[in-house]
């Protein structure tokens, strides 16, 4: 019986480091909690996964995952799931020289005027206008 259960633990533990093996979650905060992000608890989402601190947020996430897009959304591109596309703002061509770091993710944009805008914003503004439902799916693109 021993054996049994060491064997079952070992596979749970596995199973857990596999989900998120090509991700990488060192940016990764729950969306629904905030803290730090784990790879044994993740739900589908949008082609993708999205990753939890605990097994009571992905039900809460499952519930009303619009809530929580714009976390959802971020966490998709810190963890490289997502790549980024276009400016955020306009839908143009990107310029390495007008980026932004915000929450653990380098975003481009196609002009300073485009930047500067996002970046005199707080964090939970700057994410709600690069992040948002709207902007993500013109701006971003999810897998391969």
């Amino acid at each position: 019986m021993k054996r049994f259960t060491l064997t079952v633990a070992a596979m749970v533990l596995a199973a857990g480091s596999l989900l998120g093996a090509d991700v990488d979650l060192t940016h990764a905060k729950c969306p629904v909690g905030g803290d730090h992000a784990i790879a044994a608890v993740a739900v589908d989402y949008k082609g993708a996964k999205v990753y939890f601190c605990c097994a009571g947020c992905d039900a809460t996430f499952n519930a009303d995952p619009a809530k929580f897009a714009v976390e959802a959304n971020h966490q998709l591109f810190v963890t490289g799931q997502a790549t980024q596309t276009a400016s955020p703002m306009s839908g143009k061509a990107v310029s390495a020289d007008y980026s932004l770091e915000m929450a653990g993710a380098k975003v481009l944009f196609a002009s300073a005027a485009e930047r500067d805008g996002v970046a005199n914003s707080d964090e939970d503004q700057q994410l709600q206008s690069v992040f948002n439902e709207d902007v993500f799916d013109k701006a971003f693109r999810v897998g391969q």
